[in-house]
C-alpha cells in the first residue's frame, strides 16, 4: 500500500485533530487496479517520501533563535584614522 501524498485534517467531537492520508490499495476484484482510500495516519507515515512537504511546512512555523537566520552578521572594521 503506497501513499499518494494527499492529506487532510479532521476534527473529532472531542476536539482532537486527526491527520488522514490517502493510500492506494490493490483491488480485490480487478487485477492490476488500485482503489484509493482515506485512513488515519500512523507515525511511520510521516517518514515516507510523499509526506515530506507536510513535514517541511511544520519546520517553517517554528521560530529560529540563531543569529544566522535572523540576518545578523558580525562585521569587523578597521579603525578609521582622522586626517589632521
Amino acid at each position: 500500500m503506497a501513499l499518494t501524498g494527499r492529506f487532510w485534517f479532521k476534527k473529532t467531537w472531542s476536539g482532537k485533530l486527526l491527520l488522514l492520508v490517502e493510500e492506494k490499495k490493490p483491488s480485490w476484484f480487478k487485477n492490476g487496479e488500485f482503489k484509493l482510500r482515506w485512513r488515519e495516519a500512523r507515525l511511520l507515515d510521516l517518514a515516507e517520501l510523499p509526506l515530506q512537504p507536510l513535514m517541511d511546512l511544520g519546520r517553517l512555523n517554528r521560530p529560529s533563535y540563531s543569529s544566522r537566520s535572523a540576518g545578523l552578521r558580525v562585521v569587523e572594521t578597521a579603525p578609521v584614522e582622522k586626517a589632521s
